[in-house]
């Protein structure tokens, strides 16, 4: 499963193939729709920077992955939000030479 979505992401073109984190965070408490219903939502974090069309086509390939990988599961939802360049920081930036 993790590896499908790493896939569909990687193959949007979007990103470099080391820059793109899947984690998994299951959820025992839940209900869809007043149910205990199984449910998938991706949210997808990205630098901002694209286009509303990229965005959409990448939540489109990432909705079809996990639909591949989980046919009996009936809602199945993506979210992608922009992460604000100015807010974001990483190791690689903090800890970079000069």
């Amino acid at each position: 499963m993790l590896q499908s979505a790493h896939e569909a992401a990687d193959a949007s073109g979007l990103f470099q193939s080391h820059d793109i984190k899947v984690r998994r965070l299951p959820y025992q408490d839940y209900l869809v729709g007043g149910k205990d219903q199984d449910f998938v939502h991706i949210v997808c974090h990205i630098l901002s920077g694209r286009s509303d069309e990229q965005k959409g086509m990448l939540a489109d390939s990432l909705v079809r992955a996990a639909c591949s990988w989980l046919p009996e599961v009936s809602v199945i939802s993506c979210e992608v939000r922009d992460i604000v360049r100015a807010n974001d920081s990483n190791r690689r930036q903090v800890m970079a030479p000069g």
